[in-house]
């Protein structure tokens, strides 16, 4: 049983509040699950390895679980939880998800389960925010902040990758000397390039100390809700699907490719592996005409599911390459593994560009096996730098490897 894809099934949304109180549940030692500092400690480590500082390294050492206690020992450097916090914003307030207090150190967590519900400028209001309240409160200026910043990942052929605008948001927050910042995903990142912390990744990790021996045995209740999250992020924090509750009577569940092609209006078509399957699949292949798909009005949150034009567009290109265009495409994300990479660089009319860090000297010194065995394979319609090979380019360098999949 998944208690999350099940509250997640009905008629309106599951609320990103309440995957936030679980959140700060599962870093409160306090709390009644057993794992202690467990993954606060395992979370901030990471983070202080991969932002290297030796500061938020030393705060993850003091924390540790505690049967007795000093009662003359000031306890300032065990963490307290907040969830919800206030911040003044304009003439009213806005709220900060989870705040966590470890000695000096604020740490400040914004949580996003899907991507549409980012909004502009909120993170760097909630930074600057949360001075302004530690100011109210009269703490001093030797406080630290580590701001985190969680965000979802998009599936797609080639793995989940984080949309840019995400970084883009994170990059607006000037931090003060001695603050932090870092972005995390839910889903772990399969990118050699930049692989950010994942709280996916952190539970498996927890899994993996326990089954060493290195921590506590975890009770079976907590395993089985643990496992469940995981299930619920790695599905896009999506329910189970329920016919009636997300699809029209006269349009039924499913419907043949033909005459979802034939539809108008604001409608979502389900598709496995999101755009690189429908690449995938529908590549010169008349019979994905017969293939009956979902169709549902209101969009479920899963990047699986296309908007009806994209869909459209995508499949009568990926019919006829020759005859159609993809001009009304906009490319971002990790979409493809190699094949469908090479077919939309090679075939497609509209900017296109393939990002690789090193670029063109860094593809053409990797070889064919590293080439197809590569999973995150970033595309965006515009070259934001250097490293962002144009699609001719990409084909060619392919090509000369003897690599092509016309």
């Amino acid at each position: 049983m998944n208690i999350f894809k099940i509250l997640s099934s009905g008629k309106h949304a599951f609320r990103e509040e309440f995957i936030s109180a679980f959140l700060a549940y599962l870093l409160s030692p306090k709390m009644d699950h057993g794992l202690g500092e467990s993954f606060l400690s395992s979370l901030l480590s990471q983070v202080a390895e991969q932002n290297d500082a030796p500061d938020i390294k030393q705060l993850t050492q003091k924390l540790q679980s505690r049967l007795w206690e000093n009662i003359f020992e000031d306890n300032g450097t065990q963490p307290i939880v907040e969830l919800e916090v206030a911040y003044p914003r304009g003439h009213g307030h806005g709220w900060i998800d989870v705040v966590i207090r470890i000695g000096d150190y604020f740490v400040l967590i914004e949580n996003k389960i899907l991507v549409g519900s980012k909004t502009e400028d909120q993170i760097k209001e909630q930074y600057l925010g949360l001075q302004q309240v530690l100011k109210q409160r009269e703490f001093e200026g030797d406080y630290k902040i580590l701001l985190l910043y969680l965000v979802p990942a998009i599936g797609g052929e080639g793995g989940w990758s984080v949309p840019q605008s995400f970084y883009e948001e994170l990059e607006k927050v000037d931090l003060r000397p001695h603050d932090q910042k870092a972005l995390i995903t839910w889903q772990p990142v399969e990118d050699s390039d930049a692989e950010p912390i994942s709280i996916v990744g952190t539970i498996r990790e927890l899994f993996r100390q326990e089954s060493l021996g290195l921590m506590a045995p975890i009770s079976g209740e907590v395993r089985q809700i643990l496992l469940s999250l995981v299930n619920y992020a790695m599905s896009g924090f999506v329910g189970y699907h329920f016919e009636k509750a997300t699809v029209k009577r006269e349009q039924g569940a499913r419907m043949p490719v033909s005459q979802i092609l034939n539809l108008t209006g604001e409608h979502y078509i389900g598709i496995q592996y999101g755009r690189g399957g429908l690449v995938s699949t529908a590549w010169r292949n008349t019979d994905f005409l017969t293939t009956d798909l979902a169709v549902i009005e209101e969009h479920n949150g899963s990047w699986q599911y296309l908007p009806l034009e994209d869909f459209k567009t995508l499949t009568r290109w990926a019919l006829n390459p020759e005859s159609e265009n993809l001009q009304k495409i906009e490319w971002s994300g990790k979409p493809f593994w190699i094949e469908g990479l090479y077919r939309v660089a090679k075939w497609c009319d509209s900017d296109f560009f393939v990002g690789l860090k090193g670029g063109v000297p860094a593809l053409e010194a990797m070889t064919v096996e590293q080439i197809t065995d590569r999973k995150a394979w970033e595309v965006s319609s515009v070259q934001k730098n250097s490293a962002w090979i144009p699609a001719p380019q990409f084909c060619e360098i392919l090509e000369k490897k003897g690599l092509s999949f016309d």
